[in-house]
């Protein structure tokens, strides 16, 4: 395949082939960009459906900037695309792929890597230093993609859902609603980072579909909760290190449930290394759905 790039007006880039280009999204209304999300992710190992009040949650609370997002369009339609992410964090801007796809046919036609092309000229201009991304594990052919375009694995994270089966035993902890996220403190409960979707910032720019509960003791915060009711899924679960094996997080889960009305629930991207975290979700009851390979490229 021949690429050359040339400009267009509205502040896009494109790159031409006969009839395809590339461009950014910020131009593209919402639902064509479902269509596509839903045509590529038809067929995919976990099928993936959105609304478009699904994606403008998901583009509010991931922080994903349309302006930074790649299409490819062939004759008047979205073939391919990428979502992309930035925040600031631990003091270097690092952008996030929130998602990737190509409609069946035009697979395997170098799409992904000529988005990629248009993108990390973008990105050297806002200085990006990190690109981080997550893909399913036994997804074979985007794993070895992603190497070679210079990622590497940083962690695996694993998901669970199912129906609770266990009650709190402990009924000393009070709790009540968590109004006001002070993330120094909850940081301080952390065994491990949460992913991109769950972080600290993805809840903040959620805040309005999001429930916190927590747990105190004699007046004192000693975990929490923080979850979508209307999803029945987890975005956190933590507990004060001092403060573990004592029932609390069981406290929680047991008001969640009530909160949301059913006992049925999930929990995404969970560290594969917070091997306490995973015990307790499956002593509740919480099956092991899949893993993703969370991984990383430096710029």
């Amino acid at each position: 395949m021949q690429w050359s790039t040339c400009n267009t007006r509205k502040n896009m880039e494109c790159i031409n082939k006969k009839n395809m280009e590339i461009i950014t999204l910020e131009n593209t209304d919402l639902q064509s960009i479902v269509s596509i999300i839903n045509e590529s992710f038809a067929d995919y190992i976990i099928p993936l459906q959105l609304t478009a009040e699904q994606l403008e949650q998901k583009i509010a609370a991931e922080n994903i900037q349309l302006n930074l997002s790649i299409g490819v369009v062939s004759a008047g339609k979205l073939v391919g695309f990428m979502l992309h992410a930035i925040n600031h964090l631990e003091g270097n801007v690092v952008v996030y792929n929130a998602a990737t796809g190509v409609v069946p046919e035009f697979r395997g036609k170098g799409i992904v890597a000529n988005m990629y092309g248009v993108l990390l000229a973008k990105l050297r201009e806002l200085d990006v230093k990190t690109m981080l991304l997550e893909v399913i594990v036994g997804n074979d052919s985007a794993i070895r993609a992603y190497e070679k375009m210079g990622y590497r694995v940083n962690r695996t994270l694993d998901s669970f859902k199912g129906v609770i089966a266990i009650a709190a035993e402990n009924k000393n902890h009070e709790v009540r609603d968590l109004v006001n996220l002070d993330w120094d403190c909850l940081k301080a409960f952390w065994t491990t980072s949460p992913s991109w979707q769950a972080s600290a910032q993805a809840l903040d720019n959620s805040r309005e579909r999001l429930s916190v509960l927590g747990a105190y003791e004699d007046g004192e915060l000693v975990g929490y909760v923080a979850f979508y009711a209307s999803i029945a899924r987890i975005q956190q679960l933590a507990v004060a290190p001092n403060q573990r094996r004592k029932g609390v997080a069981t406290k929680l889960i047991e008001v969640m449930k009530t909160a949301i009305g059913s006992s049925e629930i999930a929990i995404n991207n969970v560290d594969h290394e917070a091997v306490d975290v995973i015990a307790f979700l499956q002593s509740m009851g919480l099956s092991y759905r899949l893993s993703q390979f969370e991984m990383i490229k430096n710029l």
